[in-house]
């Protein structure tokens, strides 16, 4: 079917509505309009162009409550060109976050969340991120070390993860350290450990389990990984601080071969 003028309403009827263009300055508020269609699907009207009839009555920004055979929607003039006498309609919603202010006691029940409801063909791949989830879930994080960064964190612990703020504690589910060789190895230096605190010298509170210099003095690349640790965790010396890698003993030297950390940890309220 086609766009029918005595099926088409302006609601808005201030003297101020709808687009106008003084000296190439836009002036007026969108208009607001009504269309039905007993015959055409909503699809089918908000397709590009159905609209067209309606070119010099519409303008940027217009709305159109629009029924259709099958359902209702609100859609918004996106683009528009009189000369050409075309028109492009686009869906209109609400934009901004729902805070939990907006949300009535009790609304979001367990129908509302059935297992049908989010589907994963309406997920995009790779598009859920530890930034969308609760701090209290597992979380990951990657941070690079050049040759210069590694050698020197003994003096200067390299970062893994910022502080989570005030009363809360990181908790290190595990560490995969991988070097990518490239011509020198490794030498001294003292044991690993990823540590809360930016202490030097490997002396802040150890946040995981520990490897030996020597282990780190390979000739090819490598992977190194290290889990949980397992010491107490006095609060003055971990609440609100960060997960750094450092080492004990003395620096490492002579290596220049890179590194890429890939941190899984979970930040938890301490009360």
């Amino acid at each position: 079917m086609a766009f029918v003028l005595q099926n088409f309403a302006r609601q808005s009827v201030g003297f101020n509505t709808g687009e106008t263009t003084v000296d190439s300055v836009i002036y007026g508020a969108p208009a607001i309009y009504t269309y039905r269609s007993a015959s055409d699907s909503v699809a089918t009207i908000a397709a590009a162009n159905y609209f067209a009839g309606g070119v010099y009555q519409l303008s940027l920004g217009d709305l159109i409550w629009i029924k259709g055979s099958d359902a209702a929607g609100m859609y918004v003039i996106d683009a528009i060109n009189r000369s050409a006498g075309t028109v492009t309609v686009a869906s209109a919603g609400i934009t901004g976050a729902v805070g939990t202010a907006n949300i009535d006691s009790s609304a979001v029940t367990a129908v509302k969340l059935a297992s049908d409801a989010v589907t994963t063909a309406k997920i995009l791949a790779n598009n859920v991120t530890s930034a969308k989830v609760a701090l209290n879930m597992l979380q990951y994080a990657t941070v690079t070390f050049s040759a210069a960064q590694f050698n020197g964190m003994y003096a200067v612990p390299r970062e893994l993860v910022a502080a989570g703020g005030a009363n809360t504690l990181i908790v290190l589910d595990k560490l995969q350290l991988l070097m990518t060789y490239v011509s020198a190895n490794y030498a001294s230096g003292g044991v690993v450990a990823v540590q809360y605190d930016s202490t030097a010298n490997g002396a802040g509170v150890i946040a995981s389990s520990t490897l030996a210099a020597a282990t780190f003095q390979a000739a090819a690349s490598t992977g190194f990984n290290m889990n949980a640790g397992v010491v107490a965790e006095t609060f003055s010396t971990c609440v609100n601080k960060g997960l750094f890698l450092s080492n004990v003993t003395g620096a490492f030297t002579t290596g220049d071969s890179t590194f890429v950390a890939h941190v899984w940890y979970k930040i938890v309220a301490t009360v």
